[in-house]
């Protein structure tokens, strides 16, 4: 019986620990997003403040942002509406 015992338990510690792992990872991916996106609407902020053009903010963020242009162009529409706030 205690080996019976003995081999339902083995390798229980190394799937906690994978487990414990895997939503560490989940974690600091749902972080790493989230400052992505502060990240996105900060530049788009700072380029608007600056009186840059619609399309050259739409220009640089595919740039350096590697966004499609419906991305980019979400973003400043959801930016504008917040500003109106």
């Amino acid at each position: 019986m205690a080996r019976s015992l003995r081999d339902s338990f083995s390798g229980f510690g190394s799937e906690l620990l994978e487990r414990i792992r895997e939503d560490h990872n989940a974690r600091l991916d749902d972080a790493a997003f989230e400052e992505r996106v502060i990240g996105i609407n900060k530049t788009i902020a700072a380029l608007r403040e600056a009186e840059v053009e619609d399309e050259k903010i739409i220009y640089l963020m595919q740039k350096y942002w590697d966004l499609r242009l419906s991305e980019v162009k979400e973003i400043m529409r959801q930016n504008r509406y917040t500003e109106e706030e």
